[in-house]
């Protein structure tokens, strides 16, 4: 209650206690209190609040209203406050809790006023906030946990690390390490099984990892299928290790929802303050980067933070933006890398590969800048430009009386997120004039293991327009042959790694010869990668493979280059038939 709620002259004050009646018409509880701390008058709202009848609380010491830990406490307040009177008013920042007759406490409020006259009366004014506690309370929890799991969130994580002794302090030496999680074939879950699924399991990894850390860490969920780990005091790597391995170990074992197997794993990363970041911003950027690594070379492990993930990390910062400008500059350029039709040697198609030619003349392959660039903001762009430069191309050649193949294009997974892909190559093909059946599009495993509803659809409406589909590098990965039934793919390619041992390594032979018999009894062609030898080639014939690119048939080449390989497929002096136009294996 504010404090203009109460009469601030002294004797309107003293004529009001007077008047008994209009006492008890506050709606606040009221009690006056003498200088030596006992109750002279309370008013209706009073006992009613504290469940005492008034006769039960006059001439008794005030602290009979306050908890008894308390107590002594008050007393001193009480003391301090006579020797300087003032109105403290409602909303003081100060926590109080008042008792009541049955011995339960409630947080309460209270304004004090000093009343003048001989007695030194004191007037408190006294507000039950249980209500206004428990919604403070509760925006509190909104605010720092996580209403899915119950766990702490990315603001209490913050507020945990922030609160951690900084290396000036006293306690500098006291350390502490987190580990950040990321679920490994979560989104594959919430695409195949659906969102309420894949809450579910979020819930019970979450429920996994609390019984099997105990007492002391703390594990927050960041959003997403991302959680941390906060072990406050621990600089140990071999105990963090441990925690963090036991953990890992909990998603060996699969779970069942709502009928469902799931099986999910889960990548780490680690870091140790104060040795790895002084503050929040720090720690977490660098146990990302030590994630970051985790993921991309040992899946479904962990990996501690190192000062040369930071270098690399600037690197791969420092090359985005050298591929930003290289891309404006139009130093980027497409290659062509021939595919022969294996039954009769015709040239059928050419897959688009991407190369940067640099101002000095240099040419780098895209080992050495595809992953940064399939990263980069402006991946849409760049494979946008792909997908119309190379239509434009083959389009052209056609007109020209080139022989007409095929072009396979690889699209970015942010592409497929792009909800105007459907409409860029309608445009693309109504533009260059070139056949939808000319173009074949393809996909590589990640875009297959996040393959949504809406992407699934945009794959048939492209089906439906003609464009081809090939899978790209199948068997080198986690995708599953139910992949292979769900998409209307007309292609799948055989990884070069499975080529390679061809055909000497019967292991190899076995798989390839499976793959191939199980493309066709599903409609799809097969594509070999990765040819180099004629005992390859010939092993791939006899299986039945379809077509093959590979060193044996030709390098990636320009464009140039490509086109006068179409020219040459194209003419033939003598005969004077396309039929004729045949790239001979070589011996």
């Amino acid at each position: 209650m504010p404090p203009t709620s109460c009469p601030h002259n002294p004797k309107s004050q003293a004529a009001v206690l007077a008047d008994v009646a209009l006492f008890d018409l506050i709606p606040d509880a009221l009690v006056t209190v003498s200088h030596d701390g006992t109750i002279r008058q309370v008013n209706g709202r009073l006992t009613t609040m504290f469940g005492y009848e008034e006769r039960e609380l006059l001439g008794q010491p005030i602290e009979t209203l306050l908890p008894e830990r308390v107590r002594q406490r008050h007393l001193g307040h009480r003391k301090a406050y006579q020797l300087n009177p003032a109105i403290r008013p409602m909303g003081a920042g100060i926590d109080l809790c008042g008792r009541r007759k049955d011995g339960s406490e409630f947080p309460v409020d209270i304004m004090l006023s000093s009343l003048s006259g001989p007695d030194g009366l004191v007037l408190a004014v006294i507000r039950d906030i249980s209500v206004n506690k428990k919604m403070s309370d509760d925006l509190k929890r909104l605010a720092y946990w996580d209403p899915l799991t119950n766990l702490p969130n990315r603001a209490a994580l913050y507020r945990d690390l922030s609160a951690l002794p900084k290396p000036d302090s006293d306690r500098s030496h006291q350390p502490a390490s987190i580990a950040l999680f990321d679920l490994d074939g979560f989104k594959e879950v919430n695409n195949t099984l659906g969102h309420a699924t894949g809450d579910q399991l979020l819930k019970l990894v979450a429920q996994r990892w609390t019984a099997v850390v105990g007492t002391g860490p703390l594990i927050y969920r960041l959003g997403g299928d991302e959680f941390i780990l906060l072990i406050p005091g621990c600089g140990d790597p071999c105990r963090v290790g441990e925690i963090v391995h036991a953990m890992l170990l909990q998603l060996d074992v699969p779970v069942e929802i709502n009928g469902n197997v799931v099986n999910v794993g889960a990548s780490a990363g680690i870091a140790i303050a104060p040795a790895d970041g002084c503050n929040a911003d720090e720690l977490i950027a660098n146990v990302d980067m030590a994630l970051y690594r985790a993921k991309a070379s040992c899946p479904g492990r962990y990996v501690f933070f190192q000062n040369s993930m930071r270098a690399e990390a600037q690197a791969r910062r420092d090359l985005d933006l050298k591929l930003r400008h290289a891309f404006a500059a139009g130093e980027l350029e497409l290659y062509f890398q021939p595919q022969i039709r294996l039954a009769d040697s015709v040239l059928v198609g050419a897959e688009i590969l991407l190369r940067w030619r640099r101002e000095d003349g240099s040419v780098i392959a895209p080992g050495a800048f595809i992953q940064v660039l399939t990263a980069s903001p402006i991946a849409i762009e760049v494979g946008t430009w792909i997908l119309r430069k190379a239509c434009e191309m083959a389009a052209t050649w056609r007109r020209n009386g080139r022989l007409p193949v095929r072009i396979a294009v690889n699209l970015f997974p942010s592409q497929f997120n792009n909800a105007s892909l459907m409409s860029e190559v309608e445009k693309i093909l109504a533009d260059t004039k070139l056949p939808p059946s000319a173009l074949e599009l393809e996909i590589t495993e990640n875009i297959a293991l996040t393959c949504n509803a809406d992407t699934l659809a945009l794959l048939h409406k492209l089906r439906e327009l003609g464009v081809q589909l090939a899978f790209d590098d199948f068997g080198t990965g986690y995708a599953s042959l139910s992949f292979l039934t769900q998409m209307p793919l007309t292609h799948i390619k055989i990884d070069q790694s499975f080529i390679r041992g061809l055909p000497e390594d019967a292991k190899a032979a076995a798989i390839v010869r499976s793959l191939i018999v199980m493309a066709h009894n599903i409609g799809l062609q097969v594509i070999a990668e990765g040819v180099e030898t004629a005992a390859q080639a010939q092993f791939l014939l006899a299986e039945g493979c379809d077509e093959a690119q590979g060193f044996l048939f030709a390098k990636p080449l320009p464009a140039s280059a490509f086109e006068a390989l179409l020219r040459t497929a194209t003419s033939d002096d003598e005969l004077h038939r396309p039929s004729h136009s045949r790239i001979a294996l070589k011996a």
